[in-house]
C-alpha cells in the first residue's frame, strides 16, 4: 500500500508536541498492530442508538475519513470493601451498574483487564470532602448522563464535568445490587484542577463501569480513541492500525456465557469492519461465522464493496437469524466524495454494492452519513433516489459529528480542499450546533443537530423517504425474536426431543 502523508492535530492527553522543520514529517507506511484486548463487544447505553453492543475487529480505519484514574482510587468490591485501584487483578468481582429498563441499577461486574499509564491527571475535589484522580477522558456519570473530566471549549460544557454538577454514586455494596442508583447527597463538584503528567491505571470491566471512590466511573467515536492509545487522531487513525486477530474466538467465548442472552450485535459500531486489510485477514467474516453458528441477530454497516465477498454469509444470516445490512453513503459527486472520503469506495461503487445486495435477496438500507451542512446536504435527495432505484428498502441519516480533535482533521481537510467555500461551510455547521460551536454531545442533538438549518435537512429527508417508500424501516432485526441458540458442545450427548 502506498505511502501516505502525516498530519495530526495535537493530542489533548499529552503536554508536549513534535515539530518538523521544512516540509514537516515524511509520508508513512500503514502498520498493523497487534491489540491484545481480552473481550470483543463495547456496550452502548447512548438512547441515539438502537443497539446495545458493537464489534470492532479493527481500531482505525483505512478509508481515512475525517478513560484513567489514580493508583490510589479505592474500588468498590462486590463484598462491601474497597481496594486501590492500581492493587485491582483480572479476575476480581467488582460493583458495577447496569439498565434495566429505564433504570439504572447496581451490579456484580468482573474485571477483564488491568493497565498501567501516564497521561495529564485532574484533581476532582467534592462537597462530601472526596477526592478524585483522573486523566482527561475519562468519563463519570452524573445527573445529566456521561461527563468528561477535563474542560472543553466554550459551550460543550454539557458533555464535560463543571462545578456544581452532581454525580451518581454509591457507599458500599452490600445489600444494593440490584437496587436504582440515586444521586447521593454530598456528591456536587466543587472543582477540577490539573495536576500534570501522572502515572494512572485503568480497567475494563464486564459492565464498562466501576465505582471509584464512590463514584460511577466508566472505562477508560473513532478517532479520539487513537489518543486513548497514544497515537494521533488524524494520520495515525488511517495508517496506524489496530488489529484483534483472535476477535472470533472471544467473540465464541461471549457468547458461551450464560449471561449471554442473544442480542442484536452491530458490526462497525466505531470503524468500518469491512476495510481493506479485511480482504487478507478475514476477521471480519469469521465473527460473522460464528455469528450464525450461534444463529445471533447481527446488524452491518459500511462503506466498502468487499461486503459483496459474504453475500453468501449474509443470506445464510437472514434465513437463520435477525440480519440487516446498510451502506454508509452521503454522496453522488465521486469526486467530492474523493476530497472528503479519499480511500473509500467511490459513490457510483457503493450504488452498484447496494444493487448486487438487493439482487441477491438482501433487505438493504442506505445510511446518508455524514451530512455535511454546505458540502452534500443538497445531495441527499440525489443518494436517496439512486439508492432506492438500486434496491434499497429504508434508509436513515446522521449530521456530521466533531468530536474533540476530530474538528481540527477536519477542519483543516476542508481548508486545503475547499479554500474559497471552507468558511461558509464551517459557519454552515456551527448553524446547526447552536450557532457558535462545531459539534454538540447532547443526546438527541448529536445525531440531528438543531435550529433551522438542522430542521430544514431533517424535513426534506423525511419528505423524500416517504415518496420514495423508504421509510418502511426493516423492523425484523431489532424485533424482540429470540433466534439465539448455542450449538452442542463436541462430544456432548445429544437429546432425542
Amino acid at each position: 500500500m502506498e505511502r501516505r502523508d502525516v498530519s495530526n492535530p495535537l493530542n489533548r492527553f499529552r503536554e508536549v508536541a513534535v515539530q518538523y522543520e521544512g516540509d514537516g514529517p515524511p509520508p508513512t507506511k500503514v502498520t498493523l498492530l497487534e491489540d491484545q484486548s481480552r473481550s470483543i463487544l463495547s456496550h452502548n447505553d447512548s438512547p441515539d442508538l438502537n443497539f446495545r453492543w458493537s464489534a470492532n475487529p479493527y481500531r482505525g480505519c483505512l478509508h481515512a475519513c475525517s478513560y484513567c484514574a489514580g493508583p490510589d482510587t479505592p474500588v468498590l468490591m462486590t463484598d462491601g470493601h474497597t481496594r486501590h485501584l492500581e492493587r485491582l487483578k483480572v479476575g476480581d468481582e467488582i460493583v458495577g451498574t447496569e439498565l434495566r429498563g429505564a433504570d439504572r441499577v447496581f451490579t456484580r461486574a468482573r474485571v477483564l483487564a488491568h493497565w498501567k499509564t501516564e497521561k495529564v491527571a485532574y484533581e476532582i475535589k467534592l462537597a462530601n470532602g472526596r477526592t478524585l484522580t483522573a486523566s482527561g477522558d475519562h468519563r463519570f456519570l452524573s445527573n445529566v448522563g456521561w461527563q468528561h473530566v477535563a474542560p472543553g471549549e466554550p459551550g460543550e460544557h454539557r458533555e464535560f464535568l463543571g462545578t456544581g454538577g452532581r454525580l451518581m454514586g454509591i457507599e458500599r455494596a452490600r445489600d444494593v445490587l440490584g437496587k436504582h442508583a440515586l444521586a447521593l447527597d454530598g456528591l456536587r463538584v466543587i472543582s477540577i484542577e490539573p495536576l500534570g503528567l501522572r502515572e494512572l491505571y485503568d480497567i475494563t470491566t464486564t459492565t464498562e463501569d466501576f465505582i471509584a471512590n464512590g463514584v460511577v466511573s466508566h472505562n477508560c467515536y473513532a478517532r479520539p480513541s487513537h489518543e486513548y492509545l497514544d497515537l494521533g487522531a488524524g494520520t495515525d487513525f488511517d495508517t496506524k492500525i489496530v488489529i484483534k486477530r483472535n476477535a472470533a474466538q472471544l467473540l465464541r467465548e461471549t457468547f458461551d456465557k450464560p449471561s449471554w442472552q442473544g442480542e442484536l450485535v452491530m458490526f462497525s459500531g466505531v470503524t468500518d469492519c469491512y476495510q481493506a486489510i479485511e480482504k487478507d485477514l478475514e476477521i471480519t467474516k469469521q465473527c460473522l461465522e460464528v455469528c450464525l453458528e450461534y444463529k445471533n441477530p447481527v446488524s452491518v454497516i459500511s462503506k466498502s464493496a468487499l461486503v459483496e465477498r459474504d453475500i453468501d454469509l449474509f443470506l445464510q444470516l437472514q434465513e437463520q437469524a435477525r440480519f440487516h445490512i446498510a451502506v454508509s453513503l452521503a454522496f453522488t459527486d465521486d469526486e467530492m466524495s474523493r476530497t472528503i472520503e479519499p480511500w473509500a469506495a467511490s459513490p457510483s461503487r457503493r450504488f452498484k454494492v447496494i444493487e448486487r445486495l438487493a439482487k441477491a435477496g438482501l433487505k438493504v438500507s442506505v445510511m446518508c452519513a455524514p451530512v455535511i451542512p454546505g458540502v452534500n446536504d443538497r445531495q441527499m435527495v440525489g443518494v436517496l433516489e439512486r439508492a432506492r432505484d438500486a434496491g434499497a428498502t429504508s434508509a436513515g441519516w446522521v449530521l456530521l459529528r466533531l468530536p474533540h480533535s476530530v474538528k481540527d482533521v477536519f477542519e483543516t481537510r476542508m481548508r486545503d480542499a475547499f479554500p474559497l467555500s471552507a468558511e461558509k461551510v464551517l459557519s454552515r455547521i456551527r448553524d446547526t450546533r447552536g450557532g457558535e460551536k462545531l459539534y454538540d454531545s447532547r443526546f438527541g442533538t448529536r445525531g440531528r443537530g438543531e435550529g433551522p438549518y438542522a430542521t430544514a435537512i431533517a424535513t426534506m429527508f423525511d419528505a423524500t423517504v416517504r415518496r420514495l417508500g423508504l421509510d418502511r424501516r426493516d423492523e425484523s432485526v431489532y424485533d424482540d425474536r429470540v433466534t439465539f441458540k448455542r450449538p452442542p458442545k463436541r462430544g456432548a450427548q445429544l437429546s432425542l426431543f
